[in-house]
């Protein structure tokens, strides 16, 4: 079931409150390029050395969804989830630095850009909320906008492994399933809210729709380069700049 015919719920209010931040995000340049194959390695591994330092700091809000969620039955999805964070996505992050040539130095040690470390302050804010509904919301901004360009690549198959699975992860029947899940529970826990928790998702959702356009943005900006001494060697045989 495509989340686009889910009945309007309160989590298609917050999409609406971030349309113009949601539209940009979902119809990226970036996005656009990866379903083409047209990216530029460069650009991609600077895209996937910031990812990963977010991906990082995101597993630990999804840990957190699982401490903040009532019972046992709301909990399971966010374990389930995490689990694959920190198993195939983590995979597949390690396999694509490794044919991008990318340094363990620019891994394990990356010069944050500014976009990455908003992000991070955000996904901690969350988590220092003890909100659960504010949790949600976030979670929901940055999964849901994923599953809808992963799913608007459509059948278009790059050939780099990188960009191929970076799809596919984003548009599987297992995500799908975990999104609209997460969708569900949003539009559960929003409607049942106070205003002052309701007006506060909002905020949340907006400003991390706002940084999921920038953090694309921010990829195709040379000057962000990631890590310390080794920044110019982070794309290794790829580099083009």
């Amino acid at each position: 079931m495509n989340a686009a015919r889910l009945p309007a719920g309160f989590s298609d209010g917050l999409k609406r409150a971030a349309a113009p931040h949601w539209r940009r995000a979902t119809q990226h340049r970036f996005t656009r390029e990866i379903a083409a194959g047209s990216l530029d390695p460069a650009v991609y591994a600077r895209y996937l050395v910031q990812d990963y330092a977010f991906v990082t700091a995101f597993a630990g809000l999804v840990a957190q969804a699982a401490a903040y969620a009532p019972t046992m039955a709301q909990k399971r999805p966010f374990a389930e989830f995490l689990n694959l964070l920190v198993a195939a996505e983590n995979d597949y992050f390690l396999r694509s630095f490794t044919a991008l040539g990318v340094p363990r130095t620019a891994v394990e040690q990356p010069r944050l850009h500014p976009i990455t470390q908003a992000f991070k302050v955000e996904i901690e804010a969350a988590g220092n909320s003890r909100s659960y509904e504010e949790v949600l919301a976030v979670l929901l901004a940055a999964e849901w906008s994923y599953l809808t360009w992963g799913k608007a690549c459509g059948d278009q198959r790059p050939p780099q492994f990188w960009l191929a699975e970076w799809i596919d992860l984003h548009a599987s029947p297992g995500f799908e399933a975990f999104v609209l899940g997460l969708k569900a529970e949003t539009d559960r826990a929003g409607a049942a809210a106070s205003p002052e928790v309701q007006a506060a998702m909002t905020a949340r959702f907006v400003r991390l729709m706002t940084l999921e356009a920038a953090f694309f943005d921010a990829a195709y900006d040379a000057a962000g380069d990631t890590a310390g001494d080794d920044a110019s060697d982070t794309t290794g045989a790829h580099k083009t700049r």
